[in-house]
C-alpha cells in the first residue's frame, strides 16, 4: 500500500488549485489541463512530475517500497512457516524487487543496469581474454622506425591514483585481503539494496590516498623546473597538447585533478576513449558510463565545475570493452588514433594498459626504464 500511495502520489491527479480545500502551494508548477470532476469547479489540473533527476531525489519512493517488504515480511510470522526468519526475509525481498518493478522506472532501470554489469563482470572473469594475444604476426617496431613515410607522436602518460581496488588487493599485508575484500563486498550490496548506480568495485574509482596523489601531480606541473619541462609545459598548456582519458572513473579522476590549472584556465574537452581502457579481466576494468557519455560518480573529491559532461568529448567512447575482446585490438586502435593527432597527447590511463603498449611497440628486447615491466 505505500508503494502504490507513493506511485500515485507521483503520477496522480492533483486538485484544482481554486478549491479552497487545497493550497495553490501543492500543484505542481508544470502540467496540462483535462476535463475532470472537481466537487466545485467540474475541472482539475492533472499533473506528471518529471521524475526526479537526481539519486536523493528517488529516495522517497525506494524507502516505501523498503516499508512494503518490511512490513509484508512480518505479516508473513502469524501464519508459523517452519523458518520464520528466512520466510520473512524472501517474502520481503520478493514484495521490494515487486514494489521496484512495477512502481519505480527509475529504480527498475538501475536495478537492470547493476544486473547486467554484474553478469558481464562474471562472465569477463570466466571465458575473457583481453590479456592474451599472439606476439607472431606483426614487424619489428625498430623496422618500422626506419620507414621513410613514418610519422611520429609523443605520447605522455599519466597512471591514475590509487584506488579502492589498488586499497584491497595490492595495498597493505595479503593477509588483510579478506577481510578488506568482505568490507567492500558489504559496501557494493549495500549500493545495490539502495538501487544507487554507483559502485566499489566496478569501475573502481579513486579512493581518498589517490585522490590526494592527483592533486599533488596539479601542484607538482605548477612548480616544476627541471630536465623534462618540455614535457611539463605540453601538460600545462592546452595548444601544446591533446588530452585523453580512459573511460574508467579513476583515470578520469587523476586528468581532472592532476590538470586542474590548465582546465581551469581553458574551455579545452578531454577525449574519452573505450580503447584506453585497462587490459585485464578483473571486475574492476568494467566501466559504469554508458556508450557516447560523459564519466559520472566522480565524486566529491572532483569540483563540480570540473566533473560536468561539457568538459568531455565522449564521441569515442563506445562503452565496454567486447566481452571476448583482447587487449590488443584496442592498443591498435588507440595508437592509430594518436598517430592522427597533430600535437602531443597527455593520457590518463592504467598500468597493465602502459606495459602492455611498451610490450607491443618498443623494439625487440629495449626495455627503457623497465617500460615492458
Amino acid at each position: 500500500l505505500a508503494s502504490v500511495l507513493q506511485y500515485a502520489s507521483k503520477r496522480g491527479i492533483w486538485l484544482c488549485p481554486a478549491c479552497p480545500a487545497h493550497s495553490p502551494s501543492r500543484v505542481p508548477p508544470r502540467h496540462t489541463e483535462a476535463r475532470r470532476h472537481c466537487p466545485l469547479q467540474r475541472r482539475a489540473k492533472r499533473c506528471r512530475r518529471d521524475p526526479p533527476k537526481s539519486q536523493n531525489a528517488a529516495m522517497g519512493p525506494r524507502a516505501a517500497h523498503h516499508l512494503s517488504g518490511l512490513v509484508s515480511g512480518l505479516a508473513v510470522l502469524p501464519l508459523e512457516p517452519e523458518r520464520p526468519a528466512l520466510a520473512a526475509l524472501g517474502v520481503g525481498f520478493c514484495v521490494v524487487v515487486a514494489c521496484t518493478l512495477l512502481f519505480d522506472p527509475i529504480g527498475r532501470a538501475v536495478l537492470f543496469r547493476k544486473l547486467a554489469l554484474y553478469t558481464r563482470g562474471t562472465a569477463m572473469m570466466i571465458i575473457g581474454r583481453d590479456k592474451k594475444w599472439s606476439k607472431k604476426g606483426r614487424p619489428d617496431p625498430a623496422k618500422v622506425a626506419q620507414a621513410k613515410d613514418k610519422t611520429s607522436t609523443r605520447i605522455i602518460f599519466v597512471r591514475h591514483g590509487e584506488s579502492a581496488w589498488n586499497l584491497i588487493f595490492n595495498v597493505g599485508p595479503k593477509v588483510l585481503v579478506p577481510f578488506k575484500a568482505i568490507h567492500a563486498l558489504l559496501r557494493e550490496t549495500l549500493l545495490l539494496l539502495r538501487l544507487d548506480d554507483d559502485s566499489v568495485l566496478y569501475d573502481s574509482p579513486l579512493n581518498e590516498e589517490g585522490l590526494a596523489q592527483a592533486r599533488e601531480l596539479n601542484d607538482l606541473l605548477e612548480n616544476y623546473r627541471g630536465e623534462h619541462l618540455g614535457d611539463v609545459q605540453a601538460m600545462r598548456d592546452p595548444s601544446k597538447s591533446v588530452v585523453c582519458s580512459s573511460n574508467l572513473r579513476r583515470a578520469a579522476q587523476t586528468i581532472l585533478l592532476g590538470l586542474k590549472n590548465r582546465l581551469d584556465s581553458s574551455d579545452e574537452k578531454i577525449q574519452c576513449l573505450t580503447s584506453l581502457q585497462e587490459i585485464s579481466t578483473n571486475v574492476d576494468t568494467l566501466s559504469i558510463t554508458p556508450p557516447h557519455k560523459a564519466p559520472r560518480h566522480l565524486g566529491s573529491g572532483v569540483p563540480a565545475r570540473l566533473a560536468h559532461g561539457d568538459r568531455w568529448d565522449p564521441s569515442l567512447n563506445s562503452g565496454n570493452k567486447r566481452l571476448r575482446g583482447r587487449g590488443l585490438e584496442r592498443l591498435q586502435a588507440f595508437a592509430e588514433w594518436a598517430s592522427q593527432q597533430d600535437k602531443p597527447v597527455v593520457v590518463g590511463g592504467h598500468s597493465l594498459f602502459f606495459r602492455g603498449f611498451f610490450r607491443e611497440f618498443l623494439p625487440v628486447g629495449a626495455n627503457p626504464f623497465g617500460a615492458r615491466d
